[in-house]
C-alpha cells in the first residue's frame, strides 16, 4: 500500500487561516501544478469533517475518485 499527500499551503507552513479562510490560494487554483495529473492515481480518498463541510460550499467538487463514498463514525 502507499500512501501520498497533495497539500496547497501558505508560506508559513498552514493549510488554512485560523479562522479556516483559503484566501491565500489562487481562484480556480492559479497554475497548472500537477493536481489532476495525482489524483489519476488516487484509489481512495480520506478527509476531515472540517475539510467536507468547507468543500461542500464550493461550486464544484474537486475531488474525483474510481468510487466516492461517504463514512462517518
Amino acid at each position: 500500500m502507499k500512501a501520498s499527500i497533495f497539500i496547497g499551503t501558505s508560506l508559513d507552513g498552514f493549510i488554512a487561516r485560523s479562522n479556516g479562510d483559503l484566501d491565500f490560494l489562487p481562484p480556480g487554483g492559479g497554475e497548472p501544478h500537477g493536481y489532476d495529473e495525482f489524483m489519476a492515481t488516487v484509489d481512495a480518498l480520506v478527509i476531515g469533517r472540517k475539510t467536507f463541510e468547507t468543500v461542500l460550499a464550493f461550486e464544484a467538487w474537486p475531488y474525483v475518485v474510481a468510487a466516492d463514498r461517504a463514512e462517518s463514525t
